[in-house]
């Protein structure tokens, strides 16, 4: 479920790279969780974490840079920095509940750790 979670905010994250044209960015958001879920190795859940913790700064960025945009513009901008700080912080949300016990434990480390336990 946490998996899922996080990969829902790749998606939206991959959404927010296709409008910037940034098409390596939005590949690795679409491909991050399926190689973690695929693979459950450690490092893939690493680089997922790390993919969400950078997108949620991405969005802040954002938000700021547009907000200013808006504010300059005299147009309303509360509303766009709400929304976008509330997808900054579930964004960083998923990315810290994929620290749980709960998943750590089905990401294994160790150079065996794309393989089932035999435990």
């Amino acid at each position: 479920m946490i998996l899922a979670f996080a990969s829902l905010f790749c998606v939206v994250l991959a959404a927010h790279f296709l409008r910037m044209g940034a098409m390596t960015g939005v590949l690795v958001c679409l491909a991050l969780p399926a190689v973690a879920a695929l693979t459950r190795a450690r490092w893939a859940l690493r680089c997922l974490q790390a993919v969400l913790l950078l997108g949620s700064g991405s969005w802040i960025v954002t938000a700021l840079r547009l907000g200013a945009q808006r504010r300059a513009a005299g147009d309303p901008w509360l509303r766009m920095a709400l929304i976008l700080g509330t997808v900054a912080a579930l964004s960083a949300l998923a990315a810290a509940l994929l620290n749980r016990r709960s998943v750590l434990e089905s990401f294994p480390l160790g150079p065996d750790s794309a393989l089932p336990s035999t435990k």
